[in-house]
């Protein structure tokens, strides 16, 4: 006989198609929708653990419709607006549906690792759930550029979903259609600049392990020659300006600069032109500033940037402390400038 948690998934799983579809017949009532979020995320939160693969593929395909059906009519063209300080988190309340909906996805991510944990054999395969997490981001991500971030536990849940997914499955984000990786990344850049350490942390590990990838594999590459051949410009410049030279970056000194690292190593050939036009849009063409730079990124080091094994991490211990005393000597220079 089956013991109780086994049991409900069981009974449920046949009803998720219509209880997703519950979604677009009651589009218009958002408390309607926001309870049907509720029910997912709390079923995945307690269930997900006992499913089998046909029971979380059931729950993949209705989430899927459920959060598409959300999308197309609470995502966007809904319109977010700050409170002053003192209503702020009475304000958050009102957007309880859309964090619903990321710890939804939180929630559907941890089958890839309790799955990988089981020795049943009747887990689903990691592309399956990274594919489901990836199309839910591209559900909700249009509110996210519409002034959601500024609610902190919003953001909080948000990065911590879009860190650890662009931090883990780096090889699958590189694949994603550029206009979705170009969101992901965009959302990383902002992050990574937050005052919120944990937010700023997140984002940073994002694009350590992405800029690895691309050392490794050649990942971006279709991207790089297509759609954006400044990617990485872009990235290495807005790390600089909005992080490394500023006094945020102090709490975030170690993340910071193993993104650096592999980051300057993929973009080695445009290297010299992305320092130069830092310095002098930064600091107006500080000599010592360019020679602090040039003592950081050495050939040496970047070119150890993607080893493994022992070397590998002796070159990120070195290049960590290289990095703290550069940090200390820019800033020296912003206030003495």
């Amino acid at each position: 006989e089956m013991n109780q948690p086994e049991r409900v998934p069981q009974f449920l799983t046949p009803f998720l198609p219509q209880m997703a579809s519950l979604m677009t017949n009651y589009a218009s009532d958002l408390d309607v929708c926001e309870k049907l979020l509720q029910v997912f995320q709390n079923y995945t939160s307690q269930f997900v653990v006992v499913l089998n693969k046909d029971q979380s593929l059931a729950l993949f395909q209705a989430s899927a419709e459920l959060l598409k059906s959300y999308s197309k009519n609470h995502c966007m063209n809904r319109v977010i607006r700050k409170s002053s300080a003192e209503a702020e988190a009475e304000e958050e309340q009102a957007y309880n549906d859309i964090l619903c909906a990321i710890q939804l996805l939180i929630n559907l991510g941890a089958k890839d690792f309790i799955d990988a944990c089981s020795t049943s054999g009747d887990g689903v395969e990691s592309s399956q759930v990274t594919d489901m997490i990836f199309f839910g981001l591209q559900q909700i991500l249009p509110l996210m550029t519409q002034g959601l971030l500024q609610f902190p536990t919003l953001c909080s849940q948000f990065f911590e979903l879009v860190g650890f997914m662009m931090d883990t499955y780096p090889e699958k984000v590189c694949q994603l259609p550029f206009e979705l990786f170009n969101s992901l990344l965009q959302a990383l850049l902002f992050g990574m600049s937050h005052h919120d350490m944990n937010v700023a942390k997140a984002s940073l590990h994002g694009l350590t392990s992405i800029a690895r990838e691309q050392l490794k594999t050649q990942a971006l590459q279709p991207i790089l020659t297509q759609n954006a051949p400044d990617l990485l410009d872009q990235c290495l410049h807005r790390l600089f300006s909005e992080v490394i030279f500023r006094s945020v970056v102090m709490d975030r000194m170690e993340a910071c600069g193993m993104a650096l690292l592999p980051l300057a190593a993929a973009d080695l050939p445009r290297l010299a032109a992305v320092m130069t036009q830092v310095c002098e849009t930064t600091y107006q063409k500080d000599d010592r500033l360019k020679q602090a730079l040039s003592e950081l990124l050495t050939e040496e080091k970047l070119s150890r940037a993607s080893n493994a094994g022992y070397e590998g991490r002796m070159n990120r211990v070195q290049f960590k402390e290289a990095f703290q005393h550069f940090v200390n000597q820019s800033q020296s220079f912003l206030v003495l400038r």
